[in-house]
């Protein structure tokens, strides 16, 4: 990679300047550092990256073709950790999280074949994902199209398998399977609502081989909310949704709009959102519902990153340093760290709760696509690493062998302290 410096000579003087403020804010920089050391607090530097990290380079050279559009983690028919991945020239691949060895390639047919398609002002011409989910033995995918294709593996790594095929609206931004069953998904867009379908139970009304209109109707279809105060029509952009709870009857759905808002979704309630806040001064890109408490971490295309109480819809902690929009968010296993990744090349990780510090930062060297967290491979928790070494001292420690004298009157029992120590 070639770095060029574009300019003008510039003046001494102010090369001089600009050397020594550089100068006064290391200064400043290594005394906070030092300060914080002496703390006992965790100090990020451009050193500090993370550690016990594999990266795997699947495709050889730099290729944009191939680049991860969408990632989702789940297990390989033999129980397998995987990861399947949807690429930007239409594959389909799942790769296995210990080794990066391809285990499964399936190529949608057309994917790129040239169209030119007008949808809400704009222009449609190429054809990219918008989610993927996947089971032991189906995957699923979505595309801005609004093309569903729900397949099953095969017994081979290029099977034509029995598949689902539905055609949904164009102009789609985001599906989401649901974390229990992978058949069951969510999909929204621009002057989209959101709706919600079984792939199981909502078979394609055309061929098999080609995508058509569903036949059946969706679990839930969601209402537009009310007119402004100006009596206008409120437009829809869905940018994100995700399932809060593990019902696949009924869900409860939350969901970010590019109009800085985010609504919950009570399937049993009503068709028009039970909470409609708006939480932000710009673009929501991404929402992520905490498995452990009840609340949502979203962001935007400015680099805020901020976590916001599922109840009663207040912002309660944000999360600094980000530089660019933010383009995934993980949570650990137990709740205690979120994940950030996006433009600025850099993958942060930060306590969720407390003082939201940045605990670790590492450099990518390319732009970031998406973030998994591995639950498998837990992390020791602060409580667990103190419990760990007040074992090892207990176990270091000599035993005393018990005393069979009678104690004298009058020793005191600071004395019978004091010898039971020697």
């Amino acid at each position: 990679m070639v770095i060029t410096r574009l300019g003008v000579d510039a003046d001494s003087k102010i090369s001089l300047l600009e050397a020594q403020i550089k100068a006064a804010k290391k200064v400043r920089a290594d005394a906070k550092a030092k300060a914080n050391a002496k703390k006992g607090e965790v100090v990020v530097t451009e050193d500090n990256i993370l550690a016990g990290t594999d990266v795997w380079n699947l495709h050889g050279a730099v290729n944009r073709d191939l680049a991860i559009q969408h990632m989702y983690a789940s297990n390989w028919r033999s129980g397998e950790s995987t990861l399947v991945v949807a690429r930007k020239n239409g594959a389909v691949e799942v790769v296995s999280k210990d080794s990066g060895e391809s285990l499964y390639t399936f190529s949608e047919p057309e994917f790129n074949a040239p169209f030119s398609v007008k949808s809400n002002g704009k222009t449609i011409s190429d054809r990219r994902y918008v989610g993927i989910g996947a089971s032991d033995n189906h995957f699923i995918t979505a595309t801005n199209m609004g093309e569903v294709r729900y397949q099953s593996y095969g017994d081979d790594k290029q099977s034509d398998s029995a598949a689902t095929l539905l055609r949904l609206q164009i102009d789609a931004c985001k599906m989401r399977v649901h974390d229990k069953r992978a058949s069951i998904f969510a999909v929204g867009g621009r002057e989209q609502e959101l709706t919600v379908w079984d792939a199981e139970t909502a078979k394609s009304a055309g061929s098999s081989t080609e995508f058509s209109k569903p036949s059946g109707t969706p679990i839930f279809k969601s209402k537009n909310v009310g007119h402004d105060f100006l009596d206008m029509r409120v437009p829809v952009w869905i940018t994100d949704m995700q399932f809060i709870d593990d019902n696949t009857t009924n869900p409860t759905i939350a969901v970010s709009t590019g109009y800085k808002q985010i609504r919950i979704y009570d399937a049993k309630a009503k068709q028009r959102p039970v909470h409609d806040w708006e939480v932000s001064k710009h673009l929501i890109n991404h929402i992520l519902v905490s498995h452990a408490k009840p609340e949502l971490f979203f962001s935007d295309n400015e680099g805020n990153l901020q976590k916001m109480d599922l109840r009663t819809g207040r912002i309660i902690g944000g999360y600094k340093g980000i530089a660019g929009a933010v383009k995934a968010i993980a949570l650990s296993e137990d709740g205690t760290k979120v994940a950030a990744a996006g433009l600025d090349r850099f993958l942060r990780v930060y306590e969720a709760d407390g003082m939201h510090r940045m605990l670790h930062r590492a450099y990518i060297k390319q732009r970031v696509s998406q973030v998994v967290w591995d639950w498998e491979h837990r992390d020791v928790n602060q409580e667990e690493i103190d419990q760990l070494d007040a074992d090892s001292i207990w176990e270091s420690m000599p035993k005393l062998e018990s005393s069979t004298e009678p104690k004298k009157k009058g020793s005191s029992k600071r004395k019978a302290i004091a010898v039971s120590e020697d």
